[in-house]
């Protein structure tokens, strides 16, 4: 009797393999999202610092700060925010606790959407240089 040879997969190697990828899935994808994380917290702290050099900037040709944090694009807007390139952060700016506008102010990144999840939560930024995170280790969060 000549028996043919079959080629290709059982369904228990197939099942095999699938468990396998799903493994694999499960091991990467929690760190992928850290990544993402880290990734949208870089971008707020890139634009706190550029908002902070707006309004030295604006502090310079003006003599006080402003709560607008886009200071350079005119017209002023006291309490106008800032959104970040990706959407994960929302920028303000006010006074310091216990302090007036006109001579310091405290930038505040609040994440937004799937960016709350990050365990460093609001990151800060006042014009005395001081660097703050909510949420976690200040040190930590703005490295």
């Amino acid at each position: 009797m000549n028996l043919a040879k079959h080629r290709g997969f059982t369904l228990i190697e197939a099942l095999l393999a699938l468990a396998i990828v799903g493994i694999l899935a499960a091991l990467a994808l929690p760190a992928y999202q850290s990544h993402l994380l880290r990734a949208g917290r870089m971008q707020a702290k890139q634009e706190l610092m550029e908002v902070a050099v707006d309004l030295e900037r604006y502090h310079s040709r003006n003599g006080r700060y402003v709560s607008d944090a886009k200071p350079m694009q005119p017209p002023v807007i006291p309490g106008r925010r800032r959104q970040i390139r990706n959407g994960s952060y929302v920028i303000e700016v006010n006074a310091c606790p216990e302090r007036d506008l006109s001579i310091c102010f405290v930038a505040t990144a609040r994440p937004q959407g799937a960016q709350a999840r990050d365990a460093c939560g609001l990151l800060t930024l006042t014009s005395d240089g001081a660097r703050g995170a909510d949420g976690g280790d200040g040190e930590v969060c703005w490295q």
